[in-house]
């Protein structure tokens, strides 16, 4: 008596697990993908900038001295891609940076303007990066160079426009 009441609960349960997974283009995407008008600008001492833009789907990497164009470079990045990038804008802590990082000098300036679907994100700095750990202070240290959380970000940003390939994961 009790077998025909568990051969529905056993058949509902083989239709759900087997259904769902084969229809997975119906669950939307974990998170909307960000937008940005200026992703990233660095002017060197030398007057060398490089700009990653959002125009429409693509994404324009573009390295200029001046008036000269020394590379620009076109993506239209998939739904991985995104991913990866938000991926590691979370590595960086993009979230916590402080709106502006200077230290007295002449050095780097960068500018990260980002928009989310609720929320806008702007960090800049001259010749200063957030300091890792604590990502909303300076790091203070213009001699070091780029922040760990600043390398995390730059290589993801990189990575979205094919400049370099992601980082292997290794068990």
């Amino acid at each position: 008596t009790l077998v025909y009441p568990v051969i529905p609960v056993v058949v509902a349960s083989v239709i759900v697990t087997v259904w769902f997974p084969l229809r997975a283009d119906l669950v939307p995407d974990p998170f909307p993908p960000a937008h940005f008008t200026n992703l990233y600008i660095e002017k060197d001492e030398k007057g060398v900038m490089t700009s990653i833009q959002l125009s429409g789907d693509a994404v324009i990497y573009k390295v200029t001295a001046g008036t000269q164009i020394l590379e620009n470079i076109t993506v239209y990045p998939s739904a991985d891609d995104w991913f990866a990038f938000i991926q590691g804008l979370n590595a960086a802590k993009v979230y916590k940076w402080a709106p502006n990082y200077t230290y007295p000098g002449q050095g780097v300036t960068w500018i990260v303007d980002l928009s989310f679907e609720d929320r806008k994100l702007t960090s800049g700095g001259t010749n200063d990066y957030p300091k890792e750990g604590a990502e909303n202070q300076a790091q203070a240290d213009p001699k070091a160079g780029p922040s760990v959380p600043f390398q995390v970000f730059w290589q993801a940003a990189q990575v979205l426009v094919g400049k370099t390939v992601p980082p292997t994961v290794t068990k």
